[in-house]
């Protein structure tokens, strides 16, 4: 059994051995669904980000306005039109007659995610070998943050599906389109590139130039400039070490530019219109800039961080990246380990200087990260396994050992502790995650392939679980889903409008619907029930009394229904929230 699972089947192979074949790309395709399914229909819009994007798309459909951003009466003036055109069209195909229901919004999320998992392994079987492409995409199917990310109704995992056809795009180039490919030492180890070209080769078709600028162009259109930091970080890079980026004509990149022009300058031109130049104004200066420079509103963090969240985010697979980190060193001036490092280097430095840091930023490198990882569990990692010195591996492994018991443990308590009750099949699933990790540990040091495979199970049964099964369920950080489900049932009206005071999270928009009124005092929203009766007034601790000693010389007066209270997760704190509604036929 042992043997089996540390052996890639034949079928994964094309005849000549030198790519993967459909079997593979299907399997990928499949534990693509295994991983980022679970919960994408069940877990309710979260907050801050996921539900200001989907609400400002389900706008868009509801208004017909194609080119402007909103949400509710203001403008969402923070990323490009692409993700908003995605998801619209996802929601408007999928689920049309339901357009506060979340898990159409993901879908580009998810498609996205998929995509960069394939094109990895394209990537993989490229520069290295197709055993290398499909371990490293087995790894970034099953890390933590693109499981979180694909499951998101925002840019990244969709920009990360663009990065990765761009690259794969550029790497064609690179590693076909070379004036010194015939001289240059692709490889020092095993196995050698494939496919490598012969004497008089170097024009690539039109078809790979034409993928390159379109992912290009699709990428600017998702989140502005960020995928240029990894195109440019290869050719810079390989420019320094190579003294020679020739190869990237073959990219036709005069015609390319202006083709991706094309594609990106028109809505570009009517948002600057419409908008006066506040698109830009807001997007560029006060979203970009102020993450880079000012820390925006989540504070300035130092250098490192996202070094130190590596483990975290890139678990289960963290520990292999430790032990391939010394092999790649090594290994540096090798071609295809030069395009994986430009891939990675320049785009991680940027994040980390940037002063406001969060863990998805640097994302765009994670599938160089899982190629170069793949590469050298498959060979053994030979650096490691020369080594004398056991206590600092002993010590890595104890901390990757102690994360995945962290992993365990807070999904387990998570429930216990918000809704005061114990979730079995969670806990169990946590077990299965540290059990999958000690079958790694022992398959290691023979069995590599075996290893990961281990590790990929039981990555599988916590996430499916956790995102599936045991976050779905919570109730008490679900307070936009109370709110709605509690107003379904209180509701004056047949269409009743809600007004929420001290809760202004963007989910209670989408769930509740465009027109919910959000205020910011007790008296606004006083005002309010008095003009409709059939409206419902939520409202918070801090602005109970308020609001009813707005009613004071009034005739009408407000009957509480219901209280709800949880975390508000847009606010990181604690809420109790009363539901009001002033009774039918009140003068």
């Amino acid at each position: 059994m042992l043997e089996m699972l540390n052996t890639i089947p034949a079928s994964f192979f094309s005849r000549d051995g030198k790519r993967l074949s459909f079997v593979a790309y299907a399997f990928l395709a499949l534990l693509c669904v295994g991983f980022f399914t679970p919960g994408i229909v069940t877990m309710p819009p979260t907050d801050r980000d996921e539900s200001s994007f989907a609400q400002a798309s389900k706008q868009m459909i509801e208004s017909g306005n194609l080119t402007d951003i909103r949400l509710q009466t203001k403008p969402r003036y923070k990323k490009p039109i692409g993700i908003y055109w995605l998801q619209s069209t996802a929601a408007r195909v999928l689920n049309p007659q339901h357009l506060n229901e979340i898990w159409a919004y993901r879908a580009p999320s998810f498609i996205g995610a998929t995509v960069a998992v394939l094109m990895t392994a394209a990537l993989g079987a490229l520069l290295f070998s197709p055993a290398t492409g499909l371990l490293a995409a087995i790894m970034l199917a099953g890390c933590v943050l693109l499981n979180v990310e694909a499951r998101l109704a925002k840019t990244d995992a969709a920009l990360l599906g663009c990065v990765v056809v761009a690259m794969y795009g550029l790497a064609k180039a690179f590693v076909f389109a070379r004036p010194f490919a015939m001289t240059e030492v692709i490889s020092q180890s095993p196995p050698p590139l494939p496919n490598p070209p012969r004497e008089g080769e170097g024009v690539l078709p039109f078809s790979v130039a034409f993928l390159f600028w379109t992912a290009f162009a699709v990428g600017v259109l998702i989140k502005g400039p960020i995928i240029l930091l990894p195109v440019l970080g290869v050719l810079v890079w390989t420019k320094i070490s190579n003294k020679n980026i020739a190869w990237f004509r073959a990219l036709r990149p005069v015609l390319g530019l202006v083709y991706a022009l094309a594609l990106i300058a028109p809505w570009f031109v009517v948002i600057s219109m419409q908008s006066h130049g506040a698109f830009m104004e807001q997007s560029a200066g006060h979203d970009m800039l102020a993450k880079l420079w000012q820390g925006q509103d989540r504070g300035m963090m130092p250098p490192g961080l996202h070094l130190m969240a590596l483990p975290l985010v890139f678990f289960p697979y963290a520990l292999f990246v430790v032990f391939a980190a010394p092999d790649i060193w090594k290994n540096k001036r090798d071609a295809a380990v030069k395009f994986c490092l430009g891939w990675i280097v320049p785009t991680w430095f940027v994040f980390e200087v940037s002063l406001t840091k969060l863990p998805h930023y640097v994302l765009p490198a994670y599938p160089a990260i899982a190629l170069l990882t793949a590469k050298y569990l498959l060979d053994g990692f030979p650096t490691l396994a020369a080594t004398t010195r056991r206590l600092p591996i002993a010590l890595i492994v104890g901390m990757w050992l102690m994360i995945g018991a962290g992993f365990a443990f807070v999904f387990s308590a998570l429930p216990a502790v918000v809704d005061k009750a114990w979730d079995i099949p969670q806990i169990a699933a946590g077990g299965v995650l540290f059990l999958a990790q000690g079958a790694a540990l022992l398959l290691l040091p023979r069995q590599k392939t075996a290893s990961l495979v281990a590790l990929t199970l039981g990555g599988l049964v916590f996430m499916a679980v956790t995102f599936g099964y045991t976050l779905p369920r919570l109730q008490h950080i679900w307070m936009s889903r109370k709110i709605v489900e509690a107003v379904e049932r209180l509701k004056p009206c047949e269409q009743s409008q809600i007004v929420s005071v001290g809760y202004n999270e963007p989910s209670l928009a989408f769930m509740a619907g465009t027109d919910t009124m959000m205020l910011t005092n007790a008296v606004e929203a006083a005002e309010a029930m008095q003009q409709n009766a059939c409206r419902v007034a939520v409202i918070n601790a801090t602005n109970k009394q308020g609001f009813l000693n707005a009613f004071a010389q009034s005739k009408q007066r407000p009957q509480e229904a219901g209280t709800i209270d949880g975390l508000n997760a847009g606010h990181g704190a604690q809420a109790a929230l009363t539901i009001f509604t002033v009774p039918q036929g009140t003068p």
